[in-house]
């Protein structure tokens, strides 16, 4: 069995050694990979394209071996790009037919994207139009690629974090898609009266997509450093490194829906359908790669201790386009307590006193007492008999009020 000693090497030179290795195996030759990180992603990934059996001979902490085994022949590269030239000639409209899809699917199954991209690059040197291979080629690699992953993902239930993620990329996905359609009727407009309604819109969406940069503070402040002191380092800086042009790009696409005055109509209109575009377009690939690849490994890894430390700390920071239903029912319950102290407050402040409520956290209520209720020998009778009675007459799920 041969062995690749990958310690050291940055990341273009062990990708380009990893795939032109896996590429020299024959069908049941083995090949060892040594690591001096946790290669965890390129385990599941090799998995996912059900070429290789992987398995994990060593597992850190100074050192990750994997080994793995070609289960599949690997056709070569002529013969690829042969098969990938004549897919291109047989899409001729946006709607693939299941032949042609079935046909790249065979072709992708034992493709990994860097060879995909060497394919890609010959055929433009050969003369096909670049934009062409890209419109034709990625939504249907997409759409082959999400059978594959998604089949295998591993589903959570409420309030579990990765939950809450996914379901504020849904949030996210649908605003994108009300931009996609508005900027299909920009292209068309000719001044700002035709297209009033869809500048609309796109205050909207610039608006949803600022408030949701606290999903991505989220992830990099408590969700990313979990998966770091696991060894899962360079998906996470991929990430990050996205999230940091995703807010350039949505910066200045807020400040030109709402301050189009300052720009003649070709200016706003090429603007507008440039950082749109990349938004769409970059937001739906970076949400799909986390939902199916990220949040998986994460899913693999992280201990159920672990996941409520992140819990906890994503509830202090808080929550943009979705609320987990636990917070939405301490909100709920909030409020309730809040309308119970308001009906006690006129007493307590006749007496000089006040109650301010401090929080609500799983039924458990904090409040502070106040003014000459602050320093009253009788405050933890009025807490009891007056306060506590009176929440929880009106707020029964209410387990216990604390003067802190």
């Amino acid at each position: 069995m041969s062995s690749i000693n990958l310690k050291g090497l940055d990341h273009h030179q062990r990708e380009a050694l990893i795939f032109s290795s896996l590429d020299d195996l024959s069908v049941s030759d083995n090949l060892r990979l040594i690591f001096d990180f946790n290669p965890l992603p390129l385990v599941y990934l090799l998995k996912a394209k059900q070429e290789f059996e992987v398995n994990l001979e060593k597992d850190g902490p100074q050192e990750w071996i994997v080994e793995v085994k070609r289960i599949k022949p690997s056709i070569d590269m002529e013969e690829r790009k042969k098969a990938l030239k004549a897919i291109l000639s047989e899409i001729k409209s946006p709607e693939v037919s299941p032949e042609i899809k079935e046909k790249a699917k065979q072709l992708f199954g034992a493709l990994d994207a860097k060879t995909l991209g060497i394919l890609e690059q010959e055929l433009i040197q050969e003369g096909i139009p670049h934009q062409e291979i890209r419109e034709k080629l990625c939504t249907i690699h997409l759409d082959i690629l999400k059978e594959t992953l998604v089949s295998k993902r591993i589903e959570v239930s409420p309030p579990h974090p990765v939950h809450t993620f996914m379901e504020e990329h849904k949030h996210i996905l649908e605003s994108l898609g009300k931009l996609k359609d508005a900027l299909v009727r920009i292209d068309d407009g000719d001044d700002f009266e035709r297209i009033k309604e869809e500048m609309e819109i796109l205050k909207e969406v610039s608006e949803h997509l600022i408030e949701a940069e606290s999903h991505h503070q989220r992830e990099e402040d408590v969700l990313f450093p979990k998966l770091a002191r696991y060894g899962i380092t360079e998906p996470v800086e991929i990430m990050k490194t996205d999230h940091i042009e995703f807010k350039e790009r949505k910066k200045n696409f807020y400040q030109i829906t709402h301050r189009w005055q300052e720009h003649s109509f070709e200016e706003y209109k090429t603007k507008v359908l440039d950082w749109g575009s990349y938004l769409v377009r970059e937001l739906e690939s970076h949400i799909f790669k986390e939902d199916n690849i990220l949040y998986q490994i994460a899913l693999q890894i992280l201990t159920p201790e672990e996941w409520e430390e992140v819990k906890k700390e994503c509830d202090r920071i808080g929550y943009c386009c979705f609320v987990p239903e636990d917070k939405r029912m301490e909100v709920k319950m909030r409020e309730e307590v809040e309308r119970a102290l308001e009906k006690i407050r006129p007493a307590l402040q006749a007496d000089g006193g006040d109650v301010e409520l401090v929080s609500v956290e799983e039924g458990i209520v904090k409040v502070r007492l106040t003014g000459a209720c602050g320093g009253c020998p009788m405050s933890q009778m009025t807490l009891a008999m007056g306060v506590e009675r009176a929440i929880k007459k009106e707020v029964p799920e209410v387990k216990r009020v604390i003067a802190v």
